[in-house]
């Protein structure tokens, strides 16, 4: 007898089409991350090809060409991920298990392979944050594929039956409180990008400024600006930054200072 709309089987597919929407919209927002670089409206990517280029010449190869042809293998290795995790999804939705079940083993294995490739980058690397990331990824995927395969023999009872509307009421409200302070934080937020920042005076012609995580090259243009019309008396001699040995590997943002003297 087909099972296939029984309470006991769709939530058991419920659970399943959940792992695949996951690794299917992780791969997706990866990707976008490697294409969307900078910071813009409610997305801020990271500048890969800067990182690896860091990296590589952490490590005595400083070729550029070195850094892209790895951010290359990187980028195809998450880009085939997506696709099979997408076939698989796919597949599953129009109730063709055996192909679906395939798939995902394929985008699986590129995803392990994926997170083996980073892994022994950050072991050649010495970033030892990202090694754990990736070493976490790697057991949520294998876990994610046993998972899948084993709910195939499990039966579960229907979950929308026994959750409490005081318990999901509560649920929905938290998720309404969060994203509202989510666009209400970019809202006021987002303006950091391009407003001018205060210098502070830490000694005698010497000022800090720090860098907001948004800010960029509008930020410093303006802010020496405000800085020149709220000192007429004095006259920018050096700017400088602390030396690169010296920088926190994971700071969000910038620390620059500001040495004047007076005005001839």
């Amino acid at each position: 007898m087909d099972t296939s709309t029984s309470p006991i089987s769709s939530s058991t597919r419920w659970i399943q089409e959940g792992i695949l929407a996951y690794w299917t919209l992780f791969w997706l927002l990866n990707v976008m991350d490697k294409v969307i670089g900078g910071a813009h409206f409610l997305w801020v990517g990271r500048d890969r090809f800067a990182q690896f280029q860091k990296y590589f010449e952490s490590a005595g190869l400083e070729s550029p060409w070195v850094a892209d042809a790895g951010l290359v293998v990187a980028a195809a290795l998450e880009v085939f991920a997506l696709v099979f995790c997408t076939g698989a999804w796919y597949h599953f939705r129009s109730h063709r298990e055996e192909e679906a079940r395939s798939w995902f083993l394929v985008g699986i294995l590129l995803t392990l392979g994926t997170f083996t490739f980073f892994s022994i980058g950050d072991h050649w690397f010495g970033d030892r944050f990202e090694l754990l990331e990736h070493t976490l990824f790697w057991f949520i995927a294998a876990v994610s594929w046993v998972t899948f395969i084993q709910l195939e023999h499990v039966e579960l009872p229907s979950i929308f039956h026994r959750i409490p509307t005081g318990p999901m009421s509560i649920a929905i409200a938290l998720i309404l409180v969060t994203s509202a302070s989510i666009f209400s934080y970019n809202e006021s937020g987002f303006v950091k990008r391009t407003a001018a920042l205060e210098a502070v005076k830490v000694g005698d012609h010497l000022y800090k400024v720090s860098f907001p995580f948004l800010g960029g090259s509008t930020v410093f243009e303006e802010t020496l600006r405000q800085f020149q019309e709220n000192h007429p008396d004095e006259f920018i001699d050096h700017i400088y930054t602390v030396p690169k040995p010296l920088r926190l590997k994971k700071a969000d943002a910038l620390i620059f200072y500001i040495s004047t003297d007076d005005t001839p």
